[in-house]
C-alpha cells in the first residue's frame, strides 16, 4: 500500500487484513448495525412531472459528480428521486444512502456506502463490509481502495446516491470521498443532494467538466410546474391569475406551495389563501421560524435589520445595520442556504425570498420597532451617494424624510419616465400634497409624462394645464423649452386617447422646434405612428429622429422601444412579417435588458411578438409570450399591443372550444375601450363576438352586434389622419360576414371589394389581405368557384411567402373546403405546385381548428410535404425518444426539435405524438414493424 490512499490490488479481505494497521477487533457494542431503510430511495407521492430536470439524466453519464444544492423545501431529494428512477428504468444499478447527523464518523459512513453498493450491484462491497465488521477503526483509506477495485469490476454505469450530505463535517471523510472522485473508474458517478456547498474539489471538477450543478435556481418550480402542481394536488383548477399571483408570491419554492395546497381545504378557499398569503400566515411564518431557530442571534439580527432592503450588498448592509462583520454574515446566511438569493454573477447584491423578506419584515416591526426610521434613514443616505435616486427616494419616504425626498425625486423623475417606471412615480405623487408639490416645476412635468404614458391623459391634460400657467413666469429660453416639452406630452396624452387630428400638429410643432434630445424623439414617434394610421408611408419613413448612443439608449427606453414597435407596425401593415418580428425582437431585448422582463416596456412588444406568432400557426409560444405579463396588458402601452393581445388571447380560447373564457376576454376588451374612449378596441370586441356568434349560428346575436358597431361608426366618425377609420372596417367586415351567413353572397361581396380597395389606397397590404380572404370565401359559398379559387390563389402567393397561417385558418369554417378544392385543382392542373405542401398544412390547421369536414389531403402529398429532415425526427418520435434525445441524435438543438415537430403536427393534421405515429405508419413514412 502506497501511503494512505495507495490502492489495494489484491483480492481479497484477508490480505487487507494482513497488509492494513488494525488497532483490534470492534467491540461488539460499536460494530455498526445495517438499518436497510437508509439504503434504499425513499418512496414519495404527489410528485409532478418536471422534464426540464429530468432531462438532465442525459448529462449524468459524462459527468463524475451530480450536486444538488439548496436550502431545505426546495424539492432536492424529491429530484434526486425521480433521477434515480429514471436511471434505473434506463438499465442502470443505483446506490442509495440517505445521510443523518449519526453518519459523520469515517466506518460508518463507509459502511453504509458498501452497503448501498452492494445493494445495486450483488457481491459488490462484500469485502469492505467484512473488514469493517472485524476492525472497526480500520484505515477508511483501504476501505475506499476495496470498493474502487470492486466498482472496476463491474460493467454496467453505476450511480451512487448520498443524500443529505451537509451533514457530513468530518474531515477525513471528505478526503476519502475526494479521492474517490479522483479514482473511481468511468462507469462511476456520485451525485449528492445537500444544502451548502460540500469541501470537495469543486473547481478541479467544473475545469475539467466533470461536474453538473442544479442550484435553488434551477429547482424553484416555473409557472407552469406552479400550475401543474396546483391542479395535479386539488380538485379543479385555480384561475391562472391566482396561479400567477401564488407563483410570484412563493417564487417558486416547493415547500411553500406545498403548505398552501396542504392548509387550504378546498379550491375557493385556496384562491382566497393565495391573495392573503403572506410571510406572517401561520403555517408559512411557522416554517420560517422553525428555518431560523438555533441561529446565532447576531445572525437573526442582521437578517431582521437588513429585511428593510429590497436588495442587499455588503457595503450597503454595512451602512444601514452599523454590523461591521457584514460581509461574512452575508457569506453565512448563504453558506447556510436561508432563502438568499444573488441578483448577480459576481455575488455582489443579493435578495430574501419574499415570503422570509415578509416574516423577518413582521419580526423587526415586533421586536426593533424604534430602530426602523433610521434604518431607513441609513439606507435613503447610502443610495443618495451611489446616485441611486429611487431606491434612495422609498427610504427617504419610508423614514418619514418627506422635505429631503422630493428634493431626490427631483434627480430621478425623467429617468423613471425615461425607463418606464411609470407606477413608482405615481405612487409617490399620491404622497405629497397638493401645495408642496406646486413649486416643483420639474417633478409635475415628470409626473405629466408618467401619467399620459400610463394610459391616464385626461389626468395629464388637467395638470398640463396648471404647469402651462405656471411657465408665464420662466425666462424665455427657458420658457420655450418647457412649452415644447409641454406640447410633446400633450401630444402623448391625445394620442394614446386616439385623438389623431390634434395630436399630430402638435408633435409636428415640438419636432420642428425642440432642441431636447428626449422630447423631440418623443413627438418623432408621435409623428410617426400618425403618419402610418394615415397610410402616408413617405412622410412615416421621412421623419426624423435623432440616434441614441448605446449608453443613452439604456436611458431612454421607453422612447427606443416605443420607436421600434412603431416601425414593427408598419413593416407588419405591409405584410413584411419578418421585419417586424427583427424590430419588436429588438425592442424585447432592449427592455428586458435595461428594465426587466416583466417591465411595462418589456410587455409593448411582447404583445406584438405574441401576434405575430399567433399568425404564424405557433400558438403555444403566442400564449407564453402573454402569459407572464397579463397583469399588463392594459397598463402604459398603446391601442394596438392591448388589442393584439386581447384578439391573440380570444382566438386561442375559441380555438380550444373554452367560449366562455373568450366571451369573458372580450366583454373586459370592450369595457376597457368604453371606458378609456378607445372605440377601436370597443369595435374590435364586438366583431370578434359577432365571429363567434356567427360560427355557433347565432345570427340574431350576431346582428345585434353589427348594430352596435354602427353606434361606434357613428360616436368616432373618421377624419383623414385618425385611426377611427378601423371601426368602419370592423364595422363593413362583420356585416359582410352576418350578410354571407344569411346567403346574401351579392351584398357581401361588394362590400368586401370595397374594402379591399379602401384598405389597399392607404397602403395597408394586411387588412387588404384579410378582406381578400373573406371575399374568396364568400365567393366559394355563393358558388363562383373559378373567382374564389384564383381570388386564393392570388392570397396564398402572399401569405405563403410571408409565414401567414391563421388568417387564412381563422376566416371561417368553410375554408378548409376553400383550400381542399384549390388542392385538388392544382394537381389536377399541375398548377402552383411550390404552393401545394403549404396548403396541406393549413388544411391540417383548419381541420384542427375549426373540426371541420374538408376533405384531407391524398396521402402522397402529406408524405411529400415533409422534409427529410421532418420524417428522420418522425421515426426517431416512434422509437419513443424524446426531443432531447432526437437533439443529441440528430446533432441539433432541443428547441429546433420541437419547432419541427409542431410543423409535423400541423402537416399531419394531429395534436400528440401517439397521433403523429399513428399517421405516419398509415401515410408509409414510419414502418409498422
Amino acid at each position: 500500500m502506497q501511503g494512505d490512499f495507495g490502492l489495494v490490488h489484491s483480492d481479497t479481505a484477508s490480505s487487507v487484513r494482513a497488509a492494513a494497521p488494525l488497532q483490534g477487533p470492534a467491540p461488539a457494542a460499536r460494530q455498526p448495525l445495517l438499518l436497510t431503510t437508509k439504503v434504499v430511495p425513499p418512496r414519495l407521492t404527489g410528485l409532478i412531472n418536471r422534464p426540464r430536470l429530468l432531462d438532465l439524466v442525459l448529462q449524468l453519464p459524462a459527468k463524475r459528480l451530480a450536486v444538488i444544492k439548496a436550502a431545505a423545501g426546495f424539492g432536492k431529494t424529491s429530484l434526486a428521486v425521480a433521477l434515480a428512477e429514471r436511471l434505473s428504468q434506463r438499465g442502470n444499478s443505483i446506490a442509495w444512502l440517505s445521510i443523518d447527523s449519526d453518519d459523520d464518523e469515517p466506518s460508518r459512513f463507509l459502511f453504509y456506502v458498501a452497503q448501498a453498493l452492494q445493494r445495486a450491484c450483488k457481491g459488490m462491497g462484500a469485502g469492505a463490509i467484512e473488514l469493517i465488521r472485524e476492525r472497526f477503526l480500520i484505515s477508511q483509506h483501504v476501505i475506499i481502495s476495496m470498493l474502487i477495485n470492486d466498482l472496476a469490476d463491474v460493467d454496467d454505469e453505476v450511480y451512487l446516491f448520498l443524500e443529505d450530505y451537509h451533514w457530513i463535517t468530518d474531515a477525513g471523510i471528505h478526503e476519502a470521498l475526494t479521492f474517490f472522485l479522483q479514482h473511481a473508474p468511468s462507469n462511476c458517478h456520485v451525485v449528492l443532494t445537500c444544502r451548502t456547498e460540500p469541501p470537495l474539489p469543486l473547481a478541479s471538477l467544473r475545469a475539467q467538466n466533470q461536474m453538473l450543478e442544479i442550484d435553488g435556481a434551477a429547482l424553484r418550480f416555473d409557472l407552469q410546474e406552479t400550475r401543474t402542481f396546483v391542479e395535479q394536488n386539488k380538485l379543479g383548477r385555480l384561475d391562472f391569475p391566482d396561479v400567477q399571483l401564488l407563483h410570484h408570491k412563493t417564487d417558486g419554492w416547493p415547500a411553500a406551495l406545498r403548505i398552501v395546497v396542504a392548509t387550504s381545504q378546498s379550491e375557493r378557499e385556496l384562491g382566497k389563501y393565495v391573495h392573503a398569503l403572506s410571510g406572517t400566515v401561520r403555517p408559512i411564518g411557522a416554517y420560517l421560524a422553525e428555518l431560523l431557530d438555533g441561529l446565532p442571534r447576531e445572525l437573526v439580527l442582521f437578517m431582521l435589520r437588513s429585511a428593510i432592503l429590497d436588495r442587499i450588498s455588503t457595503p450597503l448592509a454595512a451602512t444601514v445595520t452599523a454590523e461591521s462583520s457584514s460581509g461574512a454574515l452575508i457569506e453565512e446566511i448563504e453558506r447556510r442556504q436561508l432563502l438568499l438569493s444573488p441578483l448577480d454573477p459576481e455575488g455582489r447584491w443579493y435578495r430574501f425570498h419574499p415570503l422570509l423578506a415578509g416574516y423577518l419584515k413582521q419580526r423587526l416591526q415586533s421586536e426593533l420597532a424604534d430602530e426602523i426610521p433610521k434604518l431607513h434613514e441609513r439606507a435613503s443616505l447610502w443610495f443618495a451617494s451611489q446616485e441611486s435616486w429611487t431606491e434612495a427616494v422609498q427610504h427617504a419616504i419610508a423614514a418619514g424624510n418627506t422635505d429631503q425626498a422630493l428634493g431626490w425625486i427631483k434627480n430621478c423623475a425623467m429617468t423613471l419616465v425615461k425607463k418606464g417606471d411609470l407606477f413608482t412615480l405615481l405612487d409617490w405623487q399620491r404622497l405629497f400634497p397638493a401645495e408642496l408639490m406646486r413649486g416643483q416645476l420639474e417633478v409635475r412635468l415628470a409626473i405629466a409624462w408618467g401619467l399620459a404614458l400610463a394610459i391616464r391623459p385626461d389626468e395629464a391634460l388637467s395638470l398640463l394645464s396648471e404647469i402651462e400657467r405656471d411657465i408665464g413666469s420662466k425666462r424665455p429660453a427657458e420658457g420655450k423649452r418647457l412649452a415644447d416639452e409641454c406640447r410633446a406630452i400633450r401630444s402623448v396624452a391625445l394620442s394614446l386617447k386616439d385623438e389623431g387630428e390634434p395630436a399630430l400638429p402638435l408633435a409636428q410643432q415640438c419636432l420642428d422646434s425642440s432642441n431636447d434630445t428626449w422630447t423631440t424623439n418623443v413627438a418623432s414617434n408621435v409623428v410617426r405612428y400618425w403618419h402610418r394610421k394615415a397610410g402616408d408611408l413617405t412622410k412615416f419613413y421621412a421623419t426624423p429622429w435623432i440616434p441614441y448612443s448605446l449608453e443613452e439608449d439604456k436611458r431612454n427606453v421607453f422612447a427606443s422601444v416605443y420607436r421600434r414597435c412603431i416601425q414593427g407596425l408598419a413593416e407588419a401593415q405591409q405584410i413584411r412579417i419578418a421585419g417586424a418580428e427583427r424590430y419588436y425582437m429588438e425592442a424585447l431585448r432592449l427592455a428586458e435588458q435595461h428594465v426587466g422582463p416583466n417591465s411595462v416596456a418589456a410587455a409593448l412588444p411582447a404583445r406584438l411578438i405574441s401576434r405575430i406568432r399567433y399568425e404564424e400557426g405557433r400558438p403555444e409560444e403566442a400564449e407564453a409570450m402573454l402569459i407572464d405579463r397579463l397583469s399588463l396588458i392594459s397598463a402604459g402601452t398603446m391601442l394596438e399591443c392591448v388589442r393584439s393581445a386581447y384578439v391573440v388571447m380570444v382566438r386561442l380560447a375559441a380555438s380550444r372550444m373554452n367560449y366562455e373564457r373568450a366571451y369573458t376576454l372580450l366583454e373586459r376588451a370592450e369595457n376597457l375601450g368604453t371606458t378609456r374612449g378607445w372605440g377601436r378596441l370597443a369595435a374590435a370586441a364586438v366583431s370578434q363576438r359577432a365571429r363567434l356568434l356567427i360560427n355557433e349560428g347565432r345570427l340574431g346575436e350576431a346582428t345585434a352586434c353589427l348594430d352596435q358597431l354602427e353606434r361606434l361608426v357613428e360616436a368616432y366618425p373618421p377624419s383623414r389622419c385618425c385611426a377611427w377609420l378601423d371601426i368602419e372596417w370592423s364595422a363593413k367586415m362583420t356585416r359582410a360576414c352576418v350578410l354571407s351567413s344569411q346567403r346574401r353572397h351579392d351584398e357581401a361581396i361588394a362590400i368586401l371589394e370595397e374594402l379591399r380597395r379602401e384598405s389597399e389606397r392607404v397602403h395597408n397590404a394586411y387588412f387588404a389581405l384579410r378582406a381578400a380572404t373573406q371575399l374568396a370565401l364568400v365567393r366559394f359559398g355563393a358558388n363562383q368557384p373559378a373567382e374564389a379559387l384564383d381570388g386564393i390563389r392570388d392570397i396564398l402567393n402572399v401569405s405563403a411567402q410571408a409565414g401567414i397561417h391563421q388568417t387564412i385558418v381563422d376566416a371561417g369554417p368553410d375554408m378548409g373546403a376553400l383550400l381542399a378544392a384549390f388542392q385538388e385543382h392544382a394537381e389536377r392542373t399541375k398548377s402552383s405546385g411550390e404552393l401545394l405542401p403549404y396548403v396541406g398544412r393549413l388544411i391540417a390547421a383548419c381541420r384542427s381548428h375549426h373540426r371541420c369536414n374538408a376533405q384531407p389531403a391524398p396521402n402522397t402529398e402529406i408524405a411529400e410535404s415533409l422534409s427529410a429532415r421532418e420524417g428522420d425526427i418522425l421515426k426517431l418520435i416512434a422509437r419513443g425518444f424524446s426531443n432531447k434525445e432526437i437533439g443529441r441524435t440528430l446533432a441539433i438543438a432541443p428547441e429546433t426539435v420541437k419547432s419541427h415537430v409542431k410543423h409535423i403536427f400541423i402537416k399531419l393534421g394531429v395534436e400528440r405524438r401517439a397521433q403523429a405515429v399513428a399517421r405516419a405508419q398509415s401515410l408509409g413514412v414510419v414502418s409498422t414493424a
